[in-house]
């Protein structure tokens, strides 16, 4: 690792960006572990609060203001309270010395690691706006991702909660009226009615444990969903479904290899790059892949050979190819990058195209068991009267 980004002082300029192996050179986080008077981990922002940062600190150096004095302007003009604590933090580190990358590393919750590599070689190299340039594309297109993954998943989760207040309206409001002559005869009653009534009887006879049942799930599926090992198993079994899981896989590749080309055009080492490639693939089959490519990388064998095996778009495998022939590898995976998101556009169509209607089905079974279940036996006990 180069001492200046070890210690935090600043770099010279000068040096090639790229064409390193080793993953060494770019890891000003692991000093912040042994000072760790300067890490907090209490500072937290939102990641587009981060990319808010970035872009402003990105337009004033380009302008030709001086570092500390953005910082200091940027405080002045802080919009929330968190944004002013986590630039006063970042300004006291480069203040006594240390670089931005070293700064950012000291607030772990606040910056990813694979921005503060960006800048780490963007500063190594004199080049630390093209780094910036490089860290705001990235921030947005992770940002995008999740933005297009709640938007396809917003609609149909309003309908399913729709369809669950409807159904508990019927269960609470419509099944007590024909409860007296359903149990008129309750051994002719079948099994799916009994279901209805008896899920009726507990709405109605305890709603506040209802109610508690229904919060502790909600409360449930947000604490699982941010639980990293959970989210993993999650995206891994939803992977393997025919369309939802032929949209992540893509998605998923599309990002971690916008990841690995931002990295590598920053000067980032391969194996530092392959890493962070790792960590934003989510799905454990890609994960695995990627572990399997930096251990080809480390052995001196092409990149390419890692993903023989792999489940990838002929295209890619063609584009990183040529790109390790000509030597402009960050090339042929940028190329790639931009080939993979149209893809993963177009499975985002094809997706949200059949969720709605295959969620409006659901939502139309739901209803409907409940509807059968209440008016079978009731057409039956007149069949019988009569």
């Amino acid at each position: 690792m180069s001492p200046s980004i070890l210690t935090g002082n600043k770099v010279a300029k000068g040096g090639a960006l790229g064409g390193s192996i080793s993953a060494s050179k770019t890891q000003p986080q692991r000093h912040a572990t042994h000072d760790s008077a300067l890490v907090d981990a209490r500072l937290k922002i939102r990641p587009k609060e981060a990319l808010y940062l970035l872009i402003q600190l990105k337009a004033m150096l380009e302008a030709g203001v001086p570092m500390l004095a953005s910082l200091r302007t940027l405080i002045k003009h802080a919009q929330t309270s968190k944004q002013e604590k986590v630039l006063q933090k970042i300004t006291t580190i480069v203040e006594g010395g240390s670089d931005l990358s070293f700064a950012l590393s000291c607030l772990p919750n606040c910056f990813e690691s694979y921005i503060i590599h960006l800048l780490a070689a963007g500063e190594r190299a004199g080049a630390l706006d093209e780094a910036l340039e490089r860290a705001v594309e990235l921030v947005r297109k992770q940002m995008s991702l999740r933005g297009k993954i709640i938007g396809a998943l917003a609609y149909p989760c309003f309908l399913l909660f729709f369809t669950a207040a409807i159904t508990t309206g019927i269960l609470v409001l419509l099944v007590p009226k024909f409860e007296g002559m359903l149990m008129a005869k309750p051994e002719m009653l079948p099994s799916s009615t009994k279901i209805v009534l008896a899920a009726s009887i507990f709405l109605r006879s305890s709603p506040g444990l209802a109610l508690a049942l229904a919060i502790g799930l909600v409360v449930g599926i947000i604490f699982l969903m941010k639980n990293q090992r959970f989210k993993g198993m999650a995206f891994a079994a939803l992977s393997k479904t025919p369309i939802i899981g032929n949209f992540i896989h893509k998605a998923y590749i599309a990002r971690s290899v916008t990841t690995l080309a931002l990295t590598l055009e920053s000067g980032v080492p391969i194996l530092t790059g392959l890493d962070h490639a790792h960590d934003v693939a989510m799905l454990p089959n890609l994960q695995k892949m990627w572990r399997r490519s930096s251990e080809v990388v480390r052995d001196g064998l092409p990149l390419h050979t890692a993903f023989a095996e792999a489940d990838l778009p002929p295209a890619l495998m063609q584009m990183m190819i040529a790109g390790e022939t000509s030597g402009s590898l960050d090339e042929g995976l940028r190329t790639a990058a931009v080939f993979l998101d149209r893809e993963t556009d177009a499975a985002l169509k094809t997706f949200t195209g059949l969720l709605g209607p295959a969620t409006v089905m659901i939502a139309g079974l739901v209803v409907g068991f409940v509807v059968v279940a209440l008016m079978t036996p009731i057409l039956q006990l007149s069949k019988f009267i009569s």
